[in-house]
């Protein structure tokens, strides 16, 4: 990752905490009830497997999901749209009593960077020239099958649209992140569905963990880049090369520099679920306060290793996590000091994952549900998490 090891130039941190306390007198924003969804596989996008998929999760309570939305399955041919495996998807979502959240990526072969990918890249970023197909392509996606959309199927309206997942990492941002060149995704994004929004919200897409680093870098390649988004979206997995598995409630020691602007613990280190606030902390600072995050991925994969947890650690790790996301990163302060005065406003988490999926690395055992179809422990926690945080 291009970056500087700062959050901000020496000598200005004064007046980040002069101008955080005059956003901290603002009027609290009230938070919506966390809810939660399950991600779920889209492929191979047949009728019967999707409807087999949404049941499972209309099962567990979830109603829901989020997966993957193939730009490359829909514009094959630069220009041309063929809508016919997104028409069956958003049918049998609508038949199963299914609310979708796409995550709009995946560029075809057109509109992909020249450069080959690496192995240890799932796919690679769209080459400059192709943005504002992107954005055309994700307006054109909103006006068939968002509010008003024209679909000629039966679908339920999809109200809130991701845009990309973990540009942040080279492994969804080929060959390499870059945090300016996806502020001018954003932007051309945010142009071309001005007027579908706010009928329509555009959802950040997922930062893979809580990546302080690169989050400011998109405000110093933009500094309005809030306005391109509705929603912004985090995924704190708490498996860490060194450490192990971490717990939900662990923290590393604050900075103290940083601690003084009130981010919680180091900023180097974004593999703690409470370093969530400190994008709630830093959209504040910039002038936009109270805007929604949402957890769009979050789970615990099954395997004999030190980053894997056995079955019944994956449902006690569920039931954990659900509870401190609820108890802590909603619509109460989070932690002590300037930072106390601040709720992190988390409103959807979705689990990570429905299913078991095939995996070259050997990480694909997030499911609660396994491959042969049976159910993991962590299935009927879930079911139980859902069910309490929907009680009145």
């Amino acid at each position: 990752m291009n970056t500087t090891d700062r959050l901000a130039p020496y000598g200005v941190v004064r007046h980040w905490i002069l101008l955080l306390c005059l956003l901290l007198a603002l009027p609290h924003v009230q938070a919506e009830p966390l809810s939660i969804g399950i991600n779920a596989m889209w492929g191979p996008g047949d009728e019967p497997t999707l409807r087999k998929r949404f049941q499972k999760a209309r099962a567990l309570g979830v109603t829901q999901v989020r997966l993957d939305w193939e730009w490359r399955r829909v514009e094959a041919t630069r220009g041309k749209y063929n809508w016919r495996s997104m028409d069956t998807l958003v049918r049998v979502a609508h038949e199963e009593g299914i609310e979708l959240l796409p995550i709009v990526h995946y560029a075809p072969n057109w509109a992909l960077r020249p450069e080959s990918k690496p192995t240890d890249v799932y796919e690679m970023a769209p080459k400059e020239e192709a943005f504002a197909d992107y954005a055309r392509f994700l307006k054109a996606c909103i006006e068939r099958y968002g509010p008003g959309g024209k679909a000629k199927v039966p679908f339920t309206p999809i109200l809130y649209w991701q845009v990309w997942n973990e540009p942040n990492i080279k492994n969804f941002w080929g060959p390499e992140p870059d945090a300016a060149a996806f502020t001018r995704l954003m932007r051309l994004v945010q142009r071309e569905t001005r007027a579908l929004r706010p009928a329509a919200k555009l959802v950040h897409a997922g930062l893979s963990k809580s990546d302080l680093i690169f989050f400011w870098q998109l405000w110093e390649a933009d500094p309005h880049y809030g306005d391109t988004f509705d929603i912004m979206a985090v995924h704190p997995y708490l498996f860490d090369w060194w450490d192990g598995v971490r717990e939900p409630d662990e923290m590393d020691d604050d900075d103290s520099e940083y601690a003084a602007l009130g981010v919680v613990g180091s900023h180097n280190d974004p593999g703690y679920l409470g370093k969530v606030f400190n994008l709630q902390l830093m959209m504040t600072l910039k002038g936009y306060p109270g805007k929604p995050i949402w957890i769009t991925e979050m789970g615990y994969f099954v395997a004999d290793n030190r980053l894997g947890v056995t079955d019944a650690e994956q449902a006690r790790r569920l039931r954990d996590t659900v509870d401190f996301v609820e108890l802590r990163l909603t619509d109460k302060p989070f932690g002590q000091g300037n930072q106390g005065e601040l709720a992190a406003n988390v409103q959807r988490l979705y689990w990570f994952s429905l299913e078991d999926y095939p995996s070259p690395d050997g990480l694909g055992t997030f499911g609660v549900f396994r491959s042969n179809g049976t159910q993991r422990p962590a299935a009927e926690a879930l079911r139980n998490e859902v069910n309490q945080v929907s009680a009145p």
